[in-house]
Order: structure tokens, then sequence, then C-alpha cells
């Protein structure tokens, strides 16, 4: 595979496959083994990784290395196994990267020490770090610090808990992503075949023998702007092979209309935004219905000693589940951009999940649905340059959007809510949504902010809004456990109620 810049889009499209049985048997065969060679290279890597405190560059692997692995693959198959491995493990480390910054800015550390955990963290030096300095950034300057012992032992041994804590990929059900080295698309010659309209061509165990897969074009990704690429993806669902092509795609012209809009994610609409919005309205209903049919599917097959995973039927409702998620997310969110044509949009952590769902339906839709946003954000900053920002959402949900005042009873249900301080009244998520906006433009709110000193930071500033002001009932604020705190502190019997002239 040749390098791929940064700046580049892919989309992969399914082209619908005409194989007959033993052609799709031949392509199964070289996935079984195409897995077993993945985990044998994983486990390479990582033992690499454990001695050197990295993984070795792909590029630096050599060909007496990669025989060493025990496999039925041509070496052409093998590498080109290794640099989808090394993709995943790739991701997987900046997924424990982003979880060592939270537990560092979390911590009660000194701005310096988190500083150099970061800095260690950046450069990947868990687990091997010889120099004693190291550079920081601190306030847009850039200096050299000693880094002591103790910094390098803090990192390894957060790092090791992040291990712990992660499962690492396993590689048994990953897909085949080829390219020219052993799989090509050809078109069909004229006057043969008009059922179909590609061959893809696909090396398989047999050396010299490849097999042909017959496939039907997809329309729609002919229809975008972009070039075909040597890319090719096969994955398994329900035991049918399904076939992807990737496409290179040209960036879009994009004229912003609006500066900047907050968007909250829920399940009861989909989306509210800042200015009022509710899109995907029956989202949940649709969720609730497939809740009761996956949930009477699930109990069914188990009081018939069956796995809800071997069922078919049970897996036909989940595929039909994903579909919808896919579908729906992108539909709204093409009509939010459609609408407002955003240069910025501000979104908080994702967490979908609601208490009248069953456990094992806000466990799918918190798979799904979760990747799906992110996926379709990322999509958006990719062809129109929008740019997406993720803020601290602790207590957006409590914090009126009008006054600051946070209270866990002013949030009456999912949709409703109304401030115990001032009365306002709102949608709930159009309320969360507003203060997402200010959020975004606030520097204490740090994304990795432990939600105490959230806590914190909401009810100083709802207080110093209280000066030269109205002030809140003080019975409501005394009623207020996040409050007790600082009433202890600033209440005077000399002064007016909460310490204020």
């Amino acid at each position: 595979m040749s390098k791929v810049k940064d700046d580049r889009i892919f989309g992969s499209y399914l082209f619908v496959n005409y194989a007959n049985k033993g052609k799709l048997e031949k392509v199964k065969s070289v996935l079984k083994e195409y897995r077993k060679t993945a985990k044998a290279i994983a486990d390479f890597l990582w033992r690499e990784f454990f001695e050197k405190g990295y993984f070795p560059h792909k590029k630096s692997i050599k060909k007496e290395q990669m025989q060493h692995i025990q496999s039925k693959l041509s070496e052409r198959y093998k590498y080109v196994c290794l640099w989808q491995v090394y993709g995943v493990l790739e991701g997987y480390i900046a997924n424990l990267q982003n979880q060592f910054a939270r537990i560092v800015w979390g911590s009660t550390l000194s701005r310096e020490d988190k500083l150099i955990l970061l800095a260690l963290n950046n450069i990947k030096g868990w687990l091997r770090y010889e120099k004693e300095s190291i550079t920081i950034y601190d306030n847009g300057q850039q200096r050299e610090v000693e880094v002591k012992a103790w910094h390098k032992q803090l990192a390894k041994k957060i790092f090791k808990h992040l291990l712990g804590k992660n499962r690492r990929p396993r590689f048994e059900g990953i897909a085949l992503h080829l390219d020219g080295k052993v799989a090509k698309l050809e078109p069909r010659k004229e006057g043969k075949a008009k059922a179909f309209d590609y061959w893809l061509k696909l090396s398989t165990l047999d050396k010299g023998k490849p097999v042909l897969i017959p496939l039907k074009k997809n329309s729609y990704a002919e229809s975008l702007e972009g070039e075909f690429r040597d890319f090719y993806q096969i994955l398994e669902e329900d035991g049918r092979l399904k076939v992807k092509v990737v496409k290179e795609l040209k960036k879009r012209n994009y004229v912003p209309a609006t500066d900047t809009i907050a968007i909250d994610l829920g399940l009861n609409p989909l989306i509210a935004t800042n200015s009022g919005d509710l899109m995907g309205r029956r989202f949940f209903d649709f969720l609730k219905r497939m809740d009761e049919r996956i949930v009477k599917r699930m109990a069914q097959v188990q009081r018939n000693g069956g796995l809800p995973s071997k069922d078919t039927k049970y897996r036909e409702y989940v595929r039909r589940l994903r579909e919808f998620l896919k579908n729906e997310i992108n539909r709204v969110l093409n009509r939010l951009i459609n609408l407002y044509k955003p240069m910025k949009i501000i979104v908080e952590s994702l967490d979908f999940r609601s208490p009248e769902l069953s456990k094992r339906m806000n466990r799918l839709i918190q798979n799904f649905g979760k990747r799906y946003v992110k996926e379709k954000l990322e999509r958006l900053h990719q062809l129109y340059g929008i740019e997406i920002v993720e803020v601290n959402p602790a207590y957006s949900s409590q914090e009126c959007s009008s006054c600051g005042y946070v209270d866990r009873e002013n949030r009456k249900s999912t949709q409703e809510f109304e401030c115990k301080c001032c009365g306002n009244k709102i949608n709930a998520q159009v309320n969360s949504a507003k203060n997402l906006l200010e959020r975004s433009s606030l520097r204490e709110f740090h994304p990795h902010l432990p939600k105490k000193q959230v806590l914190k930071v909401l009810i100083k500033r709802h207080l110093e809004r209280l000066k030269g002001c109205k002030s809140a009932p003080l019975d409501i604020l005394k009623g207020n456990p996040y409050y007790r705190e600082f009433l202890e502190n600033i209440l005077n019997p000399r002064q007016g109620p909460l310490g204020y002239v």
C-alpha cells in the first residue's frame, strides 16, 4: 500500500456480489487464514513493543522477520495483512493515549508535573525513556524541563493500568483489507455476463489460481465525485460475504452560512440545537419497537437453551437496528448541514442511553450509535472542512442555560426542563445545547476536566452572577447538596444572604 496523505478522503461502498458457493468457500478459506495470520503478526508486534517500548515501523520490518510468521498466505498477502494489523494497533494505542491524558488532567498533580507526563504520553515514552529532560509546551511557550525518575515510573504505571483495562485487539473477526498486490477490479467484457458489471480478481491459497467474483455496480458510489482506488474490503456477516470498493472522494465546495451551531445528541429526539430545532423525533419510537422484538426474541431463544448470537432472527433484528441507526444519523446530520451550513459544530462527548430501554438495547445503541455519529462528523469535517469541537458535557443537562443554576431537580423529564431558581422553562435537550455552546468559548471547561471540578466551576460562576442582581431564594440553595460546601464558606451574618451586600 502506498502512503496515504492526511488530507485525502476515502469512502467504502458495497458492490453486490454474485459469487457461487464454490467461489465463496475459496474466499472464506482465505479469510480464515488471514485472521490467523493477523493474530500471529500482532503477537510479533507486541513482543517488539514490550522489548523496545514501541512498535517497529512497518517499513522497517524485514522480509526475514515476516518469514518466521507461519501462514499459508503468500508473502504478498502477509505484507497486506501486516499493514492492516499495524493500523489497528496504532488506533488502539491512540485510544490509550487519550485515556492517559484524561487521567493526568483529572489528577491532583501540579501543572508542571501534568505537562511532563503529557509530553511523555505524546511521544509514547511510557515504557522506555532514557533522557533526563523533555520539551513541554505551556501556554504557547516551549521549554526544556527535567524528567525525574518518578515521572517515568508513574507514566509506566498509568500505561500498564490502561493496558490491563482495555482489551487488546484480537483479530478474530477482522475483514480483509486488500490492495492491488492481491486483488484487482476489472470491468466485464462487452457482450458477456450482462447480469453484473465487474470481476474482482482475488488471489487464493492456491498459488496461481485466483478466484473471479462477479459484482454489480453501486450507482450511488459511481455518482460521487472522485476516483476508485485499488483497494477493497471483504467482510463476513451472518455467513454471507460482502464486497466493498474504496473511492477517494473529492472535497466539496462549501461556503458556510452560519458561524457555530451546538447540538445535543440524545434519543428523543436524536438532535436538538441551541437554536431550538428538534430533529429525529421518531427516532425513539422505532428504538422502542425494535427493543420489544429483540428482548422477546432473546428470551425465547434462551428459554430453548440457545444463544442469541447464533439465532438467525435475532441477528436479523440487530442488523436492521444497525442499518436504521446509520441511515437516521446520516439523514439528520445531513439535514442539519443543509439548514445551517455551519463553520463549526459544537458537540458533547457522546452517551446514548435511556432508562426506558432494555440493557441489551442500550448496549447496542451505545456501541453502534456512537460509532456512526463519530464517523459522520469526521466525514463532514473531511468533505466540507467543518470544525468539530467536543466539549465537556458534565451537568449540562442540569444547568440552566438562562441563569446558570445547577440542580438535578431542574430536569423534570427527558424533554422538560424548568429551573428551580429562575423559573426558565425550555426543552431539556435544547437547554443542554445552549450550555454546550457557551462552554465552547470558556477556558475553564477543559474536555478532560473531572466532573467534580466542572461542578465547582459552574457553581462559582452562578454565584458570581448573583452579585448585584436579584438573589436566588436562600432555601432553594440550602436544599441543594451541590451548593452546601460553597454556602458554608460564603454565608456571613454581617452581610446579606450569600455574602453579598
